[in-house]
């Protein structure tokens, strides 16, 4: 058996350490985007609580609350007409764009799906916020991959880091799971006080 030289040197490959290096700029900024889209819908159905309890006190109020509810739908109708991207949860979007079948500007559906979501899930419509979340994330994916350059086979590594594809399957199950617990916890802690 033939021994190799000692002195061959070891070839050291950075591109592992440029793939995480994009990974952690794709997931720091979707991280904080999706946070704040988060953060402010939550912020959003406060106020609609908080509106309700008003109109509630002063029935007169009902009407600038239509009007501002009919405003909202204008509006966000107005932003899925310019981009129909935006509409719907936004995971055919991104599986349409690992698949190589769909491609858009990502600035316009970014901004576009994170005002739209906001308005609409934080206005009280039976909206989840999961699917604008992952497409949130998978158009940041694209964003940086767009201001590195990076294009062809690299590109659906960096959605998929921006959108965490591996979740999505799960995403109900997960969901299901997480409500049960949140009942059976309340009323377990309803029973012990």
């Amino acid at each position: 058996m033939a021994q190799r030289p000692h002195n061959i040197k070891q070839h050291f490959d950075f591109t592992r350490f440029s793939s995480i290096g994009r990974a952690l700029i794709v997931g720091v900024i979707a991280g904080f985007v999706v946070s704040i889209f988060r953060f402010s819908i939550e912020q959003g159905l406060k106020f609609v609580q908080w509106a309700y309890g008003q109109i509630h006190a002063n029935w007169l109020l009902l009407i600038p609350w239509l009007i501002l509810t009919v405003l909202v739908a204008v509006f966000v109708g107005w932003l899925v007409k310019k981009e129909p991207n935006i509409k719907g949860s936004g995971i055919p979007q991104v599986e349409g764009q690992l698949a190589g079948e769909l491609d858009y500007g990502w600035w316009s559906v970014l901004w576009r799906k994170f005002v739209g979501g906001v308005l609409g899930i934080g206005s009280g419509l039976f909206l989840g916020r999961e699917g604008p979340s992952i497409q949130l994330g998978a158009t940041i994916g694209q964003g940086v991959a767009a201001k590195l350059r990076q294009t062809g086979s690299g590109l659906p590594v960096v959605l998929l880091r921006g959108s965490q594809r591996r979740s999505m399957r799960q995403l109900p199950a997960r969901c299901l799971c997480l409500k049960k617990f949140t009942i059976t916890s309340h009323q377990l802690s309803g029973r012990l006080h």
